[in-house]
């Protein structure tokens, strides 16, 4: 998180504790926002996650509740995968996705990645799912009208809309900055959600909100990662488990007005040499500190940051053609692309997991128990004077604390068995599981009322 003269970038993460048609319109006629929106809605997930709370279980405290985030995503392909950004679902052990008609899900983790910051998620719905496919961000104009659906604060399936306020958006968060900037509202909830444009297309990613001060919802900055950016990434993610940046083993700067002037370059694209790794193979096709790459592949960048992007993807094993600037005169070098050395800075960040975190579950799920008799409980109404099962304690980082349950909270049913001795839970719990079945139903009274908690009794 960068503050930038007291303007923070805030990731847009929120911590509580069978393709769809392509809907459009043509040029001169007013967008039927409904009828674009409708088909859409069925692609875009909420996302809700339970992430290890403490270092250590077996130090914690009792009653340590996991994290919880909710964030947002789109479903890629009909048979289940899913995009969002990473900080949604880095370090999360249990990940839902809910539909817009109610349906959840859970996921797998199927792969992450850093920078740019994205995950690929996979679910098994039992059924070919709507999906919504990836635009043309390099074909984005400023003033364009755009749409980001997502879980906003929790509220599910939210629309805003406004227009692409910027492009190419450099925050100075990686090498490769290349924000798309909106003021279609963006709040907290919102990661990982897609932003469309009036022809149903995802052309961004919702990432992360600029908010000045301590404010926290929505200043009208919002930033997205480019779509072309996020359909590589996520190819490469559904090919080899995460994205293999090529590697020609160069460190570039941005050229300068007084470079240009100095050098006497015919334009300011591309970037100049500032360095050549050793054994690197621009090194061994002589390229030299001062050389300034002006096109890769017979096209200029914009700038340094879209030829570092453009060098990153190209795939390794393959070559990429330089036109260089040396001494005056442009010339052509053919570079042999490599795997990105693990001893070198990566652009891609840090390995990641390549798989998610499964939570172990004691058979006691985390429960301790006590025998209390309905009066001291409470609950005369549900017991019928019979005595009741009482949470005395709950271990950190368990299923019972996922649930929230709470020391002094009553457990009246298992299944549809009245309980009234923790051997009486044991047991139910231990037919239940005999029965091949991979969650039990709890009716527990709390404060608030009693309310039925679906308890898992595997990690499956």
């Amino acid at each position: 998180m960068h503050a930038m003269r007291m303007i923070v970038v805030i990731l847009l993460l929120q911590v509580t504790g069978a393709s769809c048609a392509s809907a459009g319109f043509q040029r001169g006629d007013a967008p039927d926002l409904p009828e674009i929106v409708a088909p859409l809605l069925n692609s875009v997930v909420n996302i809700s996650v339970l992430k290890k709370a403490g270092s250590d279980p077996e130090d914690a405290p009792d009653q340590v509740v996991p994290d919880r985030a909710l964030g947002s995503g789109f479903v890629i392909t009909s048979d289940g995968y899913i995009v969002t950004n990473n900080h949604v679902v880095e370090g999360g052990y249990d990940v839902t996705v809910a539909f817009v008609d109610g349906s959840t899900f859970p996921a797998k983790i199927v792969a992450t990645n850093q920078r740019p910051d994205l995950a690929l998620l996979k679910i098994d719905a039992g059924k070919p799912l709507a999906s919504v496919k990836f635009g043309d961000s390099d074909a984005l104009r400023i003033g364009e009208t755009v749409m980001a659906i997502g879980n906003p604060l929790g509220l599910s399936s939210s629309l805003s809309v406004g227009v692409v306020s910027a492009l190419n958006r450099d925050i100075n968060s990686t090498m490769i900055d290349d924000f798309v900037q909106t003021d279609a509202a963006i709040n907290h909830g919102n990661s990982g959600g897609p932003l469309f444009n009036l022809k149903g297309e995802v052309i961004g990613v919702n990432w992360a909100l600029y908010a000045p001060g301590q404010q926290s919802g929505s200043a009208g900055l919002g930033l997205a990662i480019p779509a072309n950016d996020a359909t590589w990434v996520v190819d490469e993610m559904r090919k080899y488990g995460r994205m293999r940046a090529g590697f020609i083993g160069l460190r570039l700067q941005q050229v300068t007005p007084e470079i240009q002037l100095a050098l006497g370059l015919p334009s300011r694209s591309g970037g100049i040499v500032t360095g050549v790794i050793n054994d690197g193979p621009a090194l061994t096709k002589g390229i030299q500190e001062g050389d300034v790459v002006l096109a890769l592949n017979g096209k200029e960048p914009r700038d340094v940051r879209a030829l570092l992007r453009s060098l990153g993807a190209s795939a390794p094993g393959s070559v990429v053609a330089l036109k260089i600037w040396r001494n005056g005169a442009a010339q052509s070098i053919d570079v042999p692309v490599a795997n990105w050395p693990n001893n070198i800075y990566d652009p891609a960040g840090p390995q990641p997991p390549q798989t998610q975190a499964v939570r172990k579950i004691t058979p006691d799920l985390g429960l301790k128990l006590a025998v209390a008799d309905a009066q001291s409980a409470g609950t005369p109404q549900f017991q019928d004077g019979k005595p009741a099962v009482a949470i005395i304690g709950v271990s950190a980082n368990s299923p019972a604390a996922d649930l929230r349950l709470a020391r002094g909270n009553i457990i009246l049913r298992v299944a549809q068995d009245r309980v009234t001795s923790p051997d009486e839970v044991t047991k139910r719990l231990e037919q239940t599981r005999a029965a091949g079945r991979h969650e039990v139903m709890m009716l527990v009274q709390a404060p608030s009322g009693p309310h039925w908690v679906v308890m898992p009794l595997d990690g499956k």
